[in-house]
């Protein structure tokens, strides 16, 4: 008799039910190791062939559950560790990872908020060999596509980019489960990559009011929802921006005027900016209590940028910030 074999995923996320729902189409059992970061979407698992184990130490959650075994293989879903090189070893070649950005282009983190800042419109999705080099594996399935004009915050990049993904894992999953073969291998150049790091909201969002006008709308809505919002200073208050708004114009204003409210109307309050002007909805501006009156300024202290600047930021697996300057 012939042994079930196993889909091991690590991590969490979206994507997690599409696997599991392929893997038991094709009567395959699954284990899922997950951290306390995903808490909340294991909730609605409550099946017989599913075995979850939840904790932040992979070593530990490696010995619970059915071990890896020849034929099985693994998955990898925004897997909040570093998976050891032993770890990828037991499968033998057989560990693979989702990365919801075009490869070679866009390794590393931060997803849609580094798209939106510099302005590119080309997405990707990518199913590729798990190795010890971060995102560098052999690409076995992949699809490209254009974020559409109306894509102006993460979760609008998201939205669109996870149902493209989605229809990828599951034709890729389909087809391995029937065939057994990963796919034709597609290189993944070092020559041709770029690293991003991770962006955390309480750090990085700091807006820096110098900036072209372009860039501060651009900054601005790469830390919008379902972010925090990006963040200013205004009569000493710290407060959120999630969306905003610009226009250029012949007649500037001078540099000294930039940040300060020129005009207010009942749901706009206008900025100004060395090259013209900055509209915001007042819904997109927190707290809601605020009342900035005509003639405040926006500003950020260089404290605070300077620190925005010279810090990298990591994420433990129960998703806690760790600050590296």
């Amino acid at each position: 008799m012939n042994r079930i074999k196993t889909l091991h995923i690590f991590g969490g996320g979206v994507f997690v039910k599409t696997a599991v729902r392929k893997a038991h189409e094709n009567g395959w059992k699954v284990v899922l190791r997950t951290s306390k970061r995903f808490e909340n979407d294991i909730d609605g698992f409550n099946d017989k062939a599913l075995d979850v184990f939840c904790g932040n130490n992979i070593n530990k959650l490696m010995k619970k559950g059915r071990a890896p075994e020849n034929g099985d293989i693994g998955i990898s879903f925004s897997a909040p560790w570093i998976l050891s090189k032993e770890i990828i070893e037991i499968f033998n070649g057989r560990i693979f990872n989702l990365h919801n950005q075009p490869l070679p282009k866009y390794r590393g983190g931060g997803g849609a908020s580094w798209n939106i800042l510099m302005n590119d419109r080309k997405g990707g999705s990518c199913i590729h060999l798990l190795t010890s080099k971060l995102d560098a594996g052999k690409i076995f399935s992949k699809t490209s596509f254009q974020f559409p004009r109306s894509c102006r915050t993460p979760e609008d990049f998201d939205n669109f980019s996870i149902k493209k993904a989605t229809k990828m894992l599951d034709a890729w999953l389909d087809n391995f489960f029937k065939t057994e073969f990963p796919g034709k291998a597609i290189l993944n150049r070092d020559e041709d990559s770029e690293y991003w790091p991770r962006l955390n909201t309480e750090t990085h969002a700091w807006i820096d009011w110098t900036w072209p006008l372009g860039d501060i709308e651009s900054f601005i809505n790469a830390f919008s929802h379902p972010h925090s919002g990006a963040m200013t200073e205004i009569n000493g208050t710290d407060v959120r921006i999630y969306k905003i708004k610009s226009f250029k114009k012949k007649k500037k204003f001078h540099l000294f005027q930039t940040g300060l409210i020129f005009k207010k109307s009942k749901k706009n309050i206008f900025i100004a900016h060395g090259e013209g002007y900055l509209v915001l909805d007042t819904d997109d501006l927190y707290p809601k209590s605020l009342k900035p009156r005509l003639g405040d300024r926006f500003f950020t202290s260089s404290k605070k940028l300077d620190n925005s600047f010279s810090t990298r930021i990591q994420y433990t697996p129960d998703g806690k910030v760790i600050k590296e300057i």
